[in-house]
């Protein structure tokens, strides 16, 4: 049986972080400030000490395999933005990167006293689609021809979930 678990992102771990997040099949999917680039340790560090920002490794039996944060985390209205990675392509498929989220909605629900999350797709990203989906996550609207994906423009679609929906 996998286990999957997040912890805080550690210094030791932004070298193989910014690994993932330079590698085009990844970042494509990403706001514009880590898309198409390759992303550094110096960047990683500054927005792990943003406080507008949570960054989580994703580990499956131990081995580091993702990340899943959160960011825009507005204290005073209660919310957040989510957003992940699986870094390791070996482990997609298997369920990971879903309950890496479900863990962070619980952690974001409970333990930071967050009411509403949030996240954004490109409209051909059906793979995240489903994994919102999945975790409980519903569709509430679109931005029309809001984000670059392969040199076109696409709809960014967001999802959102209230804690008292959470299940």
């Amino acid at each position: 049986m996998e286990v999957t678990t997040i912890e805080q992102l550690q210094a030791d771990d932004l070298s193989l972080v910014a690994t993932w997040l330079s590698r085009n099949e990844i970042n494509r999917w990403l706001t514009a400030e880590w898309r198409n680039r390759v992303a550094s340790t110096t960047l990683l560090a500054i927005a792990m000490r943003n406080p507008k920002n949570r960054l989580f490794l994703i580990r499956c039996n131990g081995q580091a395999c993702g990340l899943v944060a959160l960011a825009d985390i507005d204290v005073a209205d209660a919310t957040g933005m989510i957003w992940y990675v699986l870094g390791e392509p070996g482990f997609a498929r298997n369920g990971i990167a879903s309950e890496a989220v479900r863990q962070l909605v619980r952690k974001s629900f409970q333990e930071l006293k967050l009411q509403s999350l949030y996240a954004w797709i490109m409209e051909d990203n059906v793979a995240s689609a489903k994994l919102l989906h999945k975790v409980g996550f519903r569709e509430v609207g679109r931005i029309r021809q809001a984000a670059s994906s392969n040199r076109q423009q696409v709809d960014r679609i967001y999802f959102d979930l209230i804690a008292a929906e959470c299940p």
